[in-house]
């Protein structure tokens, strides 16, 4: 329940979810209210907010860029494609210059088109358009992968992990045996270098710190 409060991206499903809390636990949804939900609740969050990529996360794009048929990768294109089917039932209205209000049977949300923009937020922070946003650009008659950041596409793809995935040099690794002995690639012996040993002082621990002598 806590997951679906921390990812839900509209303050009405964030409501919906904590409302169930309130149901099951007061005190556990009241505690929820007063931690800060602005730093870790995605629906209140003001700006775009971003994840971390390992260096086995990057490897595993890079080596997978050779598989894409297109100018956009797979999985991209299966994440659109799970977004286009959710717009199915949604309902568009003309709004303000290049804006739309969609209406999904819960809320409105507004989308900006110029702006590449959504009250959702996930637009924003993926860098591909959301259901909201998919069902807009499908309402005047664009393709939805001209509103991908370019960064998603390949030619971009290709610039930015082309030198930044070199092979790590392995060759001169020391090895180490069965005893803890390091030997580097040039035949240096190296002991073993072993925690050091700490032992509690004897009698029983201080209740009070020892107060500084600069105070």
């Amino acid at each position: 329940m806590l997951d679906s409060i921390t990812y839900a991206r509209l303050d009405c499903d964030y409501e919906v979810v904590m409302d169930t809390l309130r149901t099951f636990n007061h005190d556990l949804a009241k505690w929820v209210e007063e931690n800060n939900p602005q730093h870790w609740a995605i629906s209140k969050f003001k700006k775009m907010r971003w994840d971390k990529m390992t260096r086995s996360l990057l490897v595993k794009h890079k080596n997978g860029l050779v598989k894409w048929n297109g100018c956009i990768g797979p999985k991209t294109e299966e994440n659109i494609a799970l977004n286009i089917g959710k717009c199915e039932n949604y309902i568009t209205y003309l709004h303000l210059g290049s804006s739309m209000k969609v209406s999904n049977g819960k809320t409105f949300l507004e989308v900006d088109l110029m702006e590449q923009t959504c009250t959702c937020k996930a637009w924003q922070m993926f860098g591909i358009p959301c259901d909201h946003a998919c069902v807009a650009i499908r309402r005047i008659g664009f393709e939805v992968s001209n509103y991908f950041d370019d960064w998603y596409k390949y030619n971009l793809q290709e610039k930015i992990y082309s030198r930044s995935m070199g092979t790590l040099v392995t060759h001169d690794m020391p090895m180490i045996d069965e005893d803890g002995t390091v030997h580097d690639a040039l035949g240096h012996t190296y002991p073993f270098l072993n925690l050091p040993t700490t032992k509690r002082p004897p009698g029983r621990l201080r209740k009070r710190r020892i107060k500084s002598q600069f105070m």
